[in-house]
């Protein structure tokens, strides 16, 4: 179906491919396992149309295929659905789908009954959970991710590119999205699927290509090879993410919440956090997990009951008093909630450090020379990919906006992290990194709670694991012996309850 040989791509002095070669079958998966900077987001531009490649030859269906915009790319047969949602707030679902392309008139007025109909028809064919009447505004995360693979599903595709599409799904709906790739498969399409998870790797796909430096490094079927294989291919040395060592004794708290109800209408929550853990929290979407923890941060002004920092109360609402007594916050979204993407590299980095980058203590002036040589700093110990500090933070790869999100606040002055997601959407390098950001800072006496939907990434890095259900702790433990059976029974252990929780509404 598609075949790419020695396609080279350079910005400036800067390969960003290096002679990559792929082969996509008609009817298979293909994995493109991803290490942020390996070259995987310039090929996709360059499938799509956004990046015209300095030499090299892609033939799609035995002819040559060189798009000269993502509109001639859509053309022949290619659907993409980007790791960043891409959606109006304020219009329905079924309005999102037809943004872009024709949508059916009836007397000259817009048809809406019709449009309706036709994205219900899509949705019920691939046997999908959704509102086709709220606004995608007050969608959870991966509601909007669903969205955005129907939307690529409303016209016949030849080829459909999903670029990290389970990055913020739940493992329920991880699975449902992968029947729909076999299924799609089965009926004739290439499917080039990006993830950074390497066990869903081999649960969907069939074939696999790994690009490192923007060269093809590896490839072939995945039935011939192995996790550690993969690994080893996409890093180029191994890569160690150390168990986590369980704290048998306490420091002092650094988190008391009491009586604590972070939203009218949620239930009590009673948690302590200690210095020198990483406290995983854990359930599917809808559970509460992200209202928890922005009402920690203090962003839900209809917060409720005690909460003391380092022992010192302060108001159920407020983000003031938390970043004075050094809590730091990293959201799912980064793209609109975590980086202002539109300002630079410097900017982004510098922005929780003002205070370090005055000119003289007193005066509320910036030392841009104090702002620079501190931002190299912090993105030289991050290990961040970037080309010049005053180009926009859109332009980093994924991984690295997110270690820039994670390890921009003062190690030295956080005395509490709360991350949610922290790991969504990177490599298995950057992940690496990102824990070890997190432990460095419980060793330093600090504590970490942080949300994921990744049991691996659970049971790997945290040392206390919390599991939340309709808004309330059901399961609080240290991680010694626990299984993610237990895990999951727990997740699902309120009466009543199901799997099929796991498709419920906005968080």
């Amino acid at each position: 179906m598609l075949e790419i040989e020695g396609l080279t791509k350079r910005f400036g002095g800067v390969a960003a491919l290096d002679g990559v070669r792929m082969r996509v079958s008609a009817g298979r998966v293909h994995v493109l396992p991803e290490e942020n900077g390996a070259g995987k987001s310039t090929l996709l531009k360059c499938l799509s149309g956004v990046h015209r490649p300095d030499g090299g030859a892609m033939r799609l269906g035995g002819e040559r295929f060189a798009p000269h915009d993502p509109r001639e790319a859509e053309r022949a047969g290619l659907r993409f659905v980007h790791q960043e949602i891409n959606l109006v707030p304020g219009f329905t679902a079924y309005e999102n789908a037809f943004v872009g392309r024709p949508y059916p008139r009836r007397r000259g007025l817009i048809a809406w009954r019709a449009m309706r109909a036709r994205f219900a028809e899509v949705r019920d064919r691939h046997g999908l959970d959704l509102d086709l009447d709220m606004p995608v505004g007050r969608l959870s995360v991966a509601k909007c991710q669903i969205v955005e693979i129907l939307r690529a599903l409303m016209d016949e595709a030849r080829i459909l590119v999903l670029d990290e599409p389970t990055a913020s799904l739940s493992q329920s709906e991880a699975a449902m999205l992968h029947r729909v790739v076999r299924r799609l498969a089965g009926e004739g399409r290439a499917i080039i699927y990006v993830s950074h998870r390497l066990d869903e790797i081999f649960e969907v796909a069939d074939d696999y290509t790994v690009l490192r430096n923007g060269r093809t490094v590896g490839e072939g079927s995945l039935k011939s090879t192995t996790r550690e294989g993969i690994v080893s291919l996409m890093a180029g040395e191994e890569i160690v993410d150390a168990a986590p060592e369980v704290h048998h004794r306490r420091g002092t708290p650094v988190l008391e919440l009491s009586g604590f109800r972070p939203a009218p209408s949620r239930p009590l929550v009673d948690i302590t956090a200690y210095q020198g853990e990483v406290i995983g929290l854990y359930g599917v979407v809808g559970s509460g997990r992200s209202t928890f923890l922005k009402a920690a941060w203090g962003a839900k002004p209809n917060a409720s009951g005690r909460i003391a920092v380092n022992g010192n109360a302060m108001p159920p609402a407020g983000i003031a008093a938390r970043l004075a007594a050094g809590v730091a916050y990293v959201p799912e979204d980064r793209r609109n909630s975590g980086l202002i993407m539109q300002h630079s590299v410097l900017d982004n980095v510098v922005l929780p450090r003002l205070e370090t980058c005055r000119a003289a203590k007193p005066l509320p002036l910036i030392s841009w020379r104090k702002a620079r040589a501190g931002a190299r700093t912090v993105l030289a110990r991050l290990n961040v990919r970037y080309r010049r500090l005053d180009h926009r933070v859109s332009t980093l790869s994924g991984g690295n906006q997110q270690k820039i999100m994670m390890g921009r606040w003062p190690a030295e002055t956080t005395r509490l992290l709360l991350a949610d997601e922290p790991t969504r959407g990177v490599d298995v390098r950057s992940k690496a990194e990102i824990h070890g950001m997190c432990r460095r800072l419980a060793e330093g006496g600090a504590a970490v709670i942080f949300v994921t939907s990744d049991m691996e990434e659970l049971l790997a890095l945290a040392t206390r694991i919390l599991v939340m259900a309709g808004g309330s702790i059901v399961l609080d433990t240290p991680n010694r012996n626990v299984t993610r059976q237990s895990i999951l029974d727990a997740v699902f252990s309120r009466p009543g309850s199901t799997p099929t929780e796991a498709l419920g509404g906005a968080e």
